[in-house]
Formats: structure tokens, sequence, C-alpha cells
């Protein structure tokens, strides 16, 4: 499948062993996941917090997720989301023509799916599997 992964759910893998990191490694061996220059920028800005500075797993997670994501440049959004950020993965994904946005925030999101591209919860992808 083609996913993008919001940037909550690299947190949680970077924070936690368990359901989140189990998808992203999930994810770079049997899909294909999708990355934006605004996307990898907000993980850059988030793993470089203070409070998430020390956590080594985010570097090796970046780096392992890079060596297999696909960069495209978003299409322009013809409409706003409730967070800003929000719409760089809806973007995304309607450029890549993604099958799924991976999020633990499911209400930024106006529907669970639109134009094809699913919103699920990390637990709604691997149920699909």
């Amino acid at each position: 499948m083609k996913v993008v992964i919001d940037c909550n759910i690299f947190i949680s893998a970077g924070l936690n062993r368990g359901t989140c990191r189990d998808l992203i490694y999930e994810l770079i061996e049997h899909h294909t996941v999708y990355f934006s220059p605004e996307i990898i920028e907000e993980y850059t800005v988030v793993i470089n917090r203070p409070k998430f500075q020390k956590v080594p797993a985010f570097n090796l997670i970046l780096q392992d997720l890079g060596t297999v994501a696909i960069i495209v440049k978003p299409v322009q959004l013809s409409f706003k989301l409730a967070d800003p950020n929000d719409e760089t993965y809806l973007a995304t994904a309607l450029t890549a023509k993604a099958n799924v946005i991976i999020t633990g925030n499911k209400k930024h999101f106006p529907l669970d799916e639109y134009e094809g591209v699913k919103i699920l919860s990390p637990r709604e992808f691997l149920d699909l599997l």
C-alpha cells in the first residue's frame, strides 16, 4: 500500500516500543512510504525539541524511513483543515495517490476518506493487513 505517516505516529514510534514502532517497520518492509519536504521538516523540527533530543530512536527511525521513502512535492489544497499542519499530509497523500494517511489525530481530518485516501489510526491500518 502507498502510505503517508503523520508526525504523531513517528513520535510515538520513537518514544515507545509497541504498535507505532511495529507499524513503522511494517511500512518500511512491505509498503511504499511517501514524504514531502514539509513533512521531513516537521519531523526534524519536532525531534530537535529539547525534550526529544536525547531519544536516539528518532534518528534511527528517520534514517530507516529515509532509505525507502519517496519524496513528492504536494499539490495545493483548495480548502483548510482544522490543523494547518495536517493539510501537508493530505496534500502529500493526494499527490502520491496514496491509499492511506496513518494518524493518531483522526479528528483533525473532516472525513474518514477523501478522494480515495483513507484516514486510519495505526490499529485500523494493522487490522486491514
